[in-house]
């Protein structure tokens, strides 16, 4: 190198050296688990798709760029995300893209799903381990970036309890177990498909599993959804009831035993495991009672194809925990607590 040169250099890093550097700093037994009470039930409105005259969609929106930013990472991936927006009803879920195609399912007002594929008027969604459609012009359609974790790519069956015409417990300011548990699944599938699980409930928000005469024939529509789908983990949401009013507490089964009809989960170690984790996670989030977890027989459990718990958020016949279930920041915290359960569960393995 020349000596003229090597000056030079020499004088631009002191003259480096010399700039100021600045730092950016950003600031007792479960009675509702397994017992149900029949009410009549309320019917659901749905809406129906457009007949006619295509309705201008909502176009993506663009992701923010990232260019300078953690994107860049190779983990980072982006999917377009549809969400409900009704004035009223339920969106059908149909079969095909037309409007002579079976109804299979609905999507309440609100509720998020990934859209796999655009057609004119229809787009196209994952359902039940297979796909389905719904009319477009009801979704805002938006891409969402994620960033994969251990349990990426994991499918969970989320099962709010009761619901249809079962309302489970009712506390004595007359909330329905089947409607707060509800409003936890949602928020749980929100968060939890944002980490990249892939989440199938087992009821909409009126409606049960199946249109059963039979309270078995629910239960095994229910406890048999994870099979039918190639699910990997199944939990169960509900909220507790007891005849004393002292009675509170969080607390979450699993089944590890045979000596109720000589059934069992087949997955006994991983089911305890994940109650653990969950309990571990969920219990100091609600704030009530540490009852533990618990190896019981209850039917959604015992009968499961994958490892699978049942979760009693709080008591709802106790006057605190029922205050602590309808705080209105609760069902977004539980869904990280949830989430942060099932990283690390999967992360386990």
């Amino acid at each position: 190198m020349k000596p003229k040169k090597t000056l030079t250099i020499a004088l631009m890093l002191i003259l480096l050296s010399t700039l100021p550097f600045t730092a950016l700093a950003s600031d007792g037994d479960s009675l509702s688990g397994e017992g149900y009470v029949v009410v009549p039930a309320n019917p659901v409105q749905a809406v129906e798709e457009p007949k006619a005259d295509p309705v201008e969609s909502v176009q993506p929106v663009e992701a923010a760029d990232q260019s300078d930013s953690a994107a860049a990472d190779d983990e980072v991936q982006e999917r377009l995300v549809g969400t409900v927006k009704l004035t009223s009803g339920n969106l059908n879920i149909r079969k095909g893209p037309t409007l002579e195609d079976e109804v299979i399912g609905k999507l309440p007002n609100g509720s998020r799903v990934e859209v796999l594929e655009q057609l004119d008027e229809w787009v196209k969604i994952p359902y039940q381990g297979t796909s389905a459609y719904v009319s477009k012009p009801y979704l805002v359609i938006a891409k969402e970036t994620i960033k994969p974790n251990a349990g990426a790519s994991k499918i969970i069956v989320l099962d709010p309890g009761h619901g249809g015409k079962d309302p489970g417990a009712i506390a004595s300011d007359k909330t329905y177990e089947s409607t707060l548990v509800w409003g936890y699944a949602v928020k749980a599938k929100e968060v939890l498909e944002k980490s990249g699980y892939t989440v199938i409930m087992t009821r909409d928000e009126k409606n049960s599993c199946t249109d059963y005469k039979s309270i078995y024939d629910e239960l095994d529509c229910r406890s048999g959804l994870a099979n039918k789908v190639g699910g990997h983990l199944y939990i169960s949401l509900h909220a507790d009831a007891n005849p004393s009013k002292n009675f509170r507490g969080t607390v979450t089964f699993y089944n590890a035993r045979n000596d109720l009809d000589g059934y069992q989960n087949p997955f006994p170690q991983e089911s305890k495991r994940l109650a653990e984790l969950i309990q571990s996670q969920v219990q100091p989030t609600v704030g009530s009672k540490d009852r533990g977890v618990d190896n019981k027989n209850y039917y959604v459990n015992r009968m499961n194809t994958v490892p699978s718990v049942l979760i009693e958020l709080g008591v709802m016949t106790n006057a605190e925990d029922l205050k602590l279930l309808k705080s209105k920041s609760m069902p977004e915290k539980v869904a990280v607590a949830l989430r942060k359960a099932l990283d690390q569960y999967f992360s386990e393995l």
